[in-house]
């Protein structure tokens, strides 16, 4: 007799390994189908057991792996802590020998060099680890002793930078002590309105207004080719021969004896090293003549009934020969006569695009402003000039007397 089950009573994995024997819920099987079940499921439960128990092994190497590795970054972790603490005490060290304002001292310097690697090396101390990350850190030491050189070189750089533009302050305060210090001067003959803009770097723009004995008055521009220290210097000396030919000489100066004085001052301190354009002209009040002589110098300007006149006056620049000697024109002198003096600075200033503001543009503003006087012609030029330039900083000092017979 045979006995069915339904299938819906039966386990499903008992279904699946019946239907692989060849046995169906509706034909019981027999002995052997039987057995071959058996081995069947406990090759399944055998299998899954040895699954099991190599996924514990695995989670287990795993476990260990990641605490290996969270301890090594730990490590690393604290010891880039230790480090960049050193290097934190280190910029402090710098910043504070930098802020000292005194003369750097090497052998601070050095000491604090010596401390801050030593430092370094007991934070990248390694015990135990491999060897590429002792590589990794022995690079990361290299770079921070590295940097330390690098910050040393910044140091004396930044105080031979402070110590020269404390030079080149001094030397432009002294510089600015030569010119007067007012910028509307007058004198027997006329006026004069100044403008003086030093440059960033230090120059070598000069101008002076004397009044001489016997009713004359002199007007002196000059320009050392060259910027710094130097230049500031041999400024005070051209003054000073100035004065001095003013003083010594009196009522029967020229200019062109003026400028022979001044040119030997000049080389026998220069030595031939640097060079000085320069223009005098005096203005004699009886005779009602102006005497002008120049060396090297950019030709004045003479604004006469709104046209502009050149006044070309040639000569050697101060430096080049001992025995140079000058010659002066003269013209004679009309009421509401305006006389233009600039440095090459002027006209060689540039824009923006690199353009330079020129002479075209300097005549032009001397014409258009001449009929309101001297101060109103050095007002129009120095506003062209600014409006021309713009943002744009000066690259050389910029003079400009503009002397105006009342």
């Amino acid at each position: 007799m045979k006995s069915s089950v339904a299938p819906n009573a039966l386990d499903p994995l008992l279904v699946r390994q019946l239907t692989r024997a060849g046995a169906t819920p509706e034909s019981p099987p027999n002995a052997e189908t039987w057995a071959k079940i058996i081995r069947s499921i406990n090759d399944h439960y055998r299998h899954t057991s040895d699954d099991r128990a190599l996924l514990t092994r695995s989670m287990e190497i795993s476990t260990s792996e990641l605490e290996e590795l969270r301890h090594r970054v730990e490590k690393q972790r604290d010891q880039l802590r230790i480090a960049m603490l050193g290097v934190s005490d280190a910029l402090s060290m710098f910043e504070g020998l930098a802020r000292s304002g005194a003369e750097l001292d090497m052998t601070r310097i050095s000491s604090a060099k010596t401390e801050f690697a030593v430092r370094l090396a007991d934070a990248f101390a390694v015990e135990g680890d491999g060897d590429d990350t002792t590589a990794e850190l022995s690079g990361m030491r290299t770079n921070l002793v590295r940097l330390a050189d690098q910050l040393i070189r910044l140091l004396t750089s930044t105080a031979e930078k402070a110590a020269l533009d404390r030079e080149l302050a001094v030397a432009r305060t002294v510089q600015q002590l030569l010119v007067p210090p007012s910028e509307t001067v007058s004198g027997a003959v006329l006026s004069a309105a100044s403008h003086f803009q030093p440059a960033a770097e230090c120059g070598g723009d000069w101008w002076g207004f004397y009044e001489l004995p016997e009713g004359r008055d002199l007007v002196v521009i000059a320009d050392v080719i060259g910027h710094g220290i130097a230049s500031a210097i041999m400024t005070g000396v051209a003054k000073a021969a100035c004065e001095l030919s003013c003083h010594m000489l009196g009522p029967q100066l020229t200019a062109s004896e003026l400028l022979s004085l001044m040119n030997v001052a000049f080389c026998k301190s220069a030595q031939h090293r640097m060079m000085m354009t320069c223009c005098a002209a005096i203005f004699d009040r009886t005779s009602g003549v102006v005497s002008i002589a120049g060396a090297g110098h950019p030709f004045p300007y003479l604004v006469r009934d709104g046209m502009i006149q050149l006044l070309a006056v040639h000569g050697q620049p101060f430096g080049e020969d001992l025995g140079a000697t000058y010659e002066s024109m003269e013209l004679s002198l009309n009421a509401r006569d305006l006389f233009v003096f600039f440095t090459d600075g002027l006209i060689e200033r540039e824009n923006e695009a690199g353009e330079q503001f020129a002479e075209r543009r300097l005549r032009s503003a001397c014409q258009r402003a001449a009929p309101q006087g001297a101060t109103a012609v050095r007002d129009a030029i120095v506003q062209t000039c600014n409006d021309f330039a713009g943002s744009k900083p000066a690259g050389d000092d910029i003079t400009l007397v503009v002397a105006g017979v009342p």
